[in-house]
This record gives C-alpha cells, structure tokens and sequence, in this order.
C-alpha cells in the first residue's frame, strides 16, 4: 500500500512526555471492531498559525527537510512544497537527523481531497516514536475504522481519547 503524508508547517516537538511503556494495559485486543470507539468533536479549524512554545524544537517549519533524514541516513528526499512536505511513491519513511527520547509532540496534517478508500487505506501514514510506537496519522472523518487504528491512537495499542478529525483538506 502506497502511504502518503501531507504535513504541514508545524510539525514539533518540544518539552517532556511520560513514557508510554508505563502506560496501563490497552483498553481492548488489538484492532477490535468492538472495542468502544472515541467520541467524535466538533474540532474547529486553526486559521492562523498558532507560534510554537519557546522551549520547541521545530522539525519542519514548511521551507527544507534539513532536520530530517532517510531512513538509511542519506539525506531527506521528500518533496517539500507549499508548507508542506510530501512523501513521494518509493522514496520511503524519514526519520529526525537528532535523536529524542521523552517528548510532546505536536502534529498537524491535511487528509487527501477528496477522500478515497475506507477504513485504513484513508490518507494513512504515521509518525513513529523511538521506532517503536506509531501515533496515527489518518483520515478519521466520517470513516470507521478500529479505534486503535484512528487519527492520532498509538498504532495497535491506545485509540485517541477522541476523533477530532476535521473534514478531509481542512
């Protein structure tokens, strides 16, 4: 399956976050259809760019890919275009050019429009933690899929405490 992630201008990361080894058991088996879904809210979109804390590190600030490497170390081969970066078919996963333990992380995309696919194959992507845990990166509107596979859910373990996706584009 082709992955493709829209992220804009303000991809962060910044501060201290508790380890999510020490996080409880997950709530459900893993991709459970059953498993309670997150509640959707009314997200409302962010019109202007909002600054970064002044203690953020910014990885991405919509010009270059220069905190960012291939995931072999070469350098970064993303299109960057509009404020935002693009994988493109074949080029692969980037990852950061300086290493992060805890942190918070703040990610902002645009879902594909119109959308296509159901389920997971909706503007899926991900961003992954010390190469170990996914925060999802989907198309969640209007879309079902298993919570643990929802926009912002740690991948296969934690659905998001809610759905806030907005409407694809936005």
């Amino acid at each position: 399956m082709h992955r493709r992630a829209f992220l804009p201008a303000a991809l962060l990361f910044w501060g201290s976050f508790s380890n999510l080894g020490a996080q409880s058991s997950p709530p459900c088996q893993q991709h459970s259809r059953d498993c309670p879904k997150p509640p959707v809210i009314n997200a409302v979109p962010v019109r202007d760019p909002v600054p970064p804390p002044s203690d953020a590190i910014v990885l991405f600030d919509g010009t270059n890919l220069d905190a960012w490497r291939s995931a072999d170390g070469s350098p970064a081969r993303w299109r960057v275009k509009n404020g935002y970066m693009e994988v493109l078919p074949g080029i692969g996963s980037l990852v950061t050019a300086r290493g992060f333990g805890d942190v918070q992380l703040h990610v902002e995309w645009a879902s594909p429009a119109p959308p296509k696919g159901e389920d997971q194959d909706r503007g899926n992507s991900g961003v992954y933690l010390m190469a170990r845990y996914e925060v999802q990166v989907l198309d969640s509107y209007g879309s079902l899929t298993y919570p643990d596979g929802q926009a912002g859910a740690v991948y296969g373990q934690y659905p998001p405490l809610v759905n806030a996706s907005l409407p694809p584009g936005q």
